[in-house]
């Protein structure tokens, strides 16, 4: 996988390729820890029931093509409980993806991103309506340092055809959402953040067979980490991020442990430890929020200890197996949860069935 952090990279990339994709991944947690979300722009929707089809065709030209299968999801979580849910996908005229400007729209919702004397800046506008009245606006700003000239880029054997852009892997976040259901909740938002960028040229079950990935957001330090299971191999990287946006590697010793079944028999490890550079991390997966056929996310605590001291935080994990989207077994369940353009699930339909499904 190759692996990079640029501000300048955070554009939309030619994908020609059929099952090729890019997304932009946005979250953070508030201060006190009470609210938190996850927000991802996609130009090429990989869990997309028609783009997968279109694959399985041999369709030709956009109805084979990333840009044809635009999307966006939003994920708001309050007190580690879902409040809000939405994954819709666009026609491509609907969306507007640049590759000479660090912007994408899908729908009526924005990204954009800045650089204002050396801070990295980004506004996220969002405004969605899902077809059972359930809706959302939001306003969020994530700005941090720009400088981060110290992260080890990596071009390494194995999946070439993925790339990582760790774009901000610490911001601060401040913004208003608005939700609505059966009344409307005014949130502000105060907390930390983090945004990175994947792209794609091949469908991921091509790339690796799962993959693990995590953030946390200590007093002075930031973990980041993955671990790709590729189809003959396993790659595995964690850096401790500085306030100065310093990076240290950590790769001595990273272990799955604790494995166990969900409802539909996916396999996964419940706590991941980490122990290098004279650092102990414990990662334990159980705060669950999103748990489905083919991907988990958490809200994980990890607890480390170095210096003779012990820290802990809270942050975003997840897991996935991407072969499984493909699994025919399985895309009931996900028509359930993605809105396609013209059309929409009967479970959509109605606000109450729809919430049983996040």
């Amino acid at each position: 996988m190759k692996i990079i952090s640029s501000f300048k990279n955070d554009t939309s990339s030619d994908k020609p390729e059929a099952g090729s994709y890019e997304w932009w991944y946005f979250d953070a947690i508030s201060d006190d820890k009470s609210l938190s979300f996850v927000i991802i722009f996609y130009e090429g929707n990989p869990f997309s029931g028609s783009y997968i089809d279109a694959q399985k065709a041999g369709k030709i030209g956009d109805l084979n093509r990333a840009a044809g299968y635009p999307a966006l999801s939003i994920s708001v979580y309050k007190n580690g409980k879902t409040v809000y849910y939405g994954f819709e996908e666009f026609k491509r005229e609907d969306a507007d993806y640049r590759e000479n400007e660090v912007y994408g729209k899908a729908g009526k919702s924005s990204f954009s991103g800045t650089i204002n004397q050396k801070r990295m800046i980004y506004h996220l506008d969002l405004n969605q309506l899902l077809p059972g009245g359930n809706s959302i606006v939001a306003q969020l700003t994530f700005s941090s340092d720009y400088a981060f000239a110290d992260f080890p880029a990596e071009d390494r054997s194995g999946s070439q055809k993925h790339t990582w852009n760790l774009v901000q892997p610490v911001a601060e976040v401040e913004g208003e959402i608005e939700i609505s259901r059966e009344s409307t909740q005014k949130l502000k938002f105060s907390g930390s953040g983090y945004h990175d960028h994947n792209l794609g040229m091949e469908p991921m079950k091509s790339s690796f067979e799962n993959w693990y990935w995590g953030r946390f957001h200590f007093h002075d330090h930031t973990l980041v980490y993955y671990i790709m299971n590729l189809h003959n191999s396993m790659e595995k990287r964690a850096w401790i991020i500085d306030e100065n946006f310093g990076a240290t590697q950590l790769d001595e010793e990273i272990n799955l442990i604790d494995f166990g079944y969900n409802v539909f028999g996916l396999k996964s490890a419940r706590q991941i430890e980490i122990k290098s550079a004279g650092r102990e991390i414990y990662i334990q997966q159980a705060g669950i929020v999103d748990d489905g056929p083919f991907y988990q996310r958490f809200l994980s605590r990890a607890v480390m200890h170095h210096d003779d001291q012990v820290t802990q935080a809270h942050g975003f994990t997840e897991f996935i197996v991407p072969k499984r989207i493909y699994s025919k077994i399985f895309r009931p369940l996900i028509n359930m949860r993605i809105s396609y353009p013209g059309k929409s699930h009967w479970v959509q339909n109605n606000p109450v069935l729809y919430r049983l499904t996040w």
